[in-house]
């Protein structure tokens, strides 16, 4: 039986939890001097020193996220009823299959939204490390976990979501030929999304947006792997088949599963206004601004840019954000829409990532850099010292003890 005075409808959170914008603030600025000190080391060419700071960065997005998602709605209601009521939990198999190894984790949903941040955090430290940028990769980190843009995954701890659309980062990385993965890891990939989230379909075909920027070169290497195909001798070309029609009734299956939540979507009334506020004009500004700083300084014209699968890759990404917050403002089914705008933005900001490494214009990242930061000191840690923490949820009202302690 569950506990009378657990609540029914959100906000969940009801004790535990207090306010510490000291304790917030001090974790969030020593972020910011880990990745310059980080930029100093890859300046210098001294790896390990480098190395050493990114898993202090990684250490402190960990704390720092599970902390401030402690008091979320759908963290409290799914650790509860993870452990008091299975079936109320996370409905996707992923979930299901990990609920005694997350049961075991200090703060639990908090911990696997700690987990997931820091899996945002480490993929730009990576693609620093891969394209020989060392230097960029600590402020990169920052700019996408502290992005306002991706407000819905970082701070209101969908998780699931988020790490559904991480796992298809490597995907996208491929499909804009940025990265070279074996065809195992990438099938992976697409195998775990599916079962973490129900917007496999849509992710999957955001993911794979690079493709549709070189779309004659695509054609005839997909005509050539026909090709290929009907030469294997029987045998192969059968165990192939076969293989493939598994995985498109998977696919399938994942729609049907798909079609039901964009109903049941439609069907709610409620909507997030996140991708409309003025905090995420005042980034996109900021990101326009950096665009035009790069190509001033190389001098790119519009003929240019339009020949270049890059910039192509980066409007496509930017003109689809545009048309969800249009969706948003004038009510054309933003219950589905507002659900969707994480998914863009975090690929619209590696394209623009991408982007500015194309074109080594990596210094052009301030701007961003510096809105990001100026929102979280001024317009998220020091108003987090009103907040009422234990009468309504909200992302930086922390717990006030330590894991054992805590009363599930």
């Amino acid at each position: 039986m569950l506990p009378a005075a657990f609540p029914l409808d959100a906000p969940f959170r009801i004790d535990q939890v207090t306010q510490a914008p000291g304790l917030m603030g001090a974790l969030f600025l020593a972020q910011v001097v880990i990745a310059l000190l980080m930029h100093l080391a890859g300046a210098r060419q001294r790896p390990r020193l480098w190395w050493s700071g990114a898993g202090v960065l990684l250490l402190l997005v960990l704390v720092f996220f599970t902390l401030g998602s402690w008091g979320n709605s759908d963290t409290t209601r799914f650790s509860h009823y993870m452990a008091v009521d299975p079936e109320r939990g996370p409905p996707e198999p992923l979930w299901r299959l990990l609920r005694p190894l997350l049961l075991l984790l200090p703060y639990r949903m908090a911990a696997v939204h700690g987990l997931v941040a820091t899996g945002y955090a480490a993929a730009p430290l990576l693609m620093a490390w891969a394209w020989r940028v060392p230097s960029w990769g600590g402020w990169w980190s920052l700019l996408i976990c502290c992005s306002p843009m991706l407000r819905g995954f970082m701070q209101n701890a969908h998780s699931r979501q988020a790490l559904a659309v991480l796992l298809l980062l490597p995907l996208m990385l491929w499909a804009a030929r940025q990265f070279r993965p074996g065809r195992l890891w990438l099938g992976l990939g697409v195998i775990l999304s599916a079962l973490t989230h129900s917007t496999i379909i849509w992710n999957l075909l955001i993911s794979l947006t690079p493709l549709a920027m070189r779309l004659p070169e695509s054609t005839a290497l997909a005509v050539g792997r026909c090709r290929r195909f009907w030469a294997l001798a029987g045998r192969r070309r059968w165990l192939v088949l076969l293989l493939v029609l598994a995985g498109g009734g998977l696919i399938a299956l994942v729609g049907v599963t798909a079609l039901r939540r964009l109903l049941d979507y439609s069907s709610d009334a409620y909507f997030s206004d996140y991708s409309i506020r003025k905090i995420v004009g005042r980034l996109q500004r900021a990101l326009t601004l950096g665009f035009l700083l790069a190509c001033a300084q190389k001098r790119l014209s519009p003929l240019q840019l339009l020949r270049c699968d890059q910039t192509r890759l980066l409007l496509v990404f930017g003109v689809g954000y545009l048309l969800i917050q249009a969706s948003v403002t004038h009510q054309w089914l933003p219950q589905v829409t507002s659900r969707l705008a994480d998914s863009v933005a975090f690929l619209l900001l590696i394209s623009f990532l991408i982007w500015l490494n194309h074109y080594d214009a990596h210094w052009c990242v301030i701007p961003a850099l510096y809105v990001t930061f100026q929102y979280w000191f001024e317009g998220r840690i020091l108003p987090s010292a009103g907040f009422d923490c234990g009468h309504n949820d909200g992302f930086l009202c922390v717990p006030d003890r330590w894991p054992w302690q805590v009363r599930w």
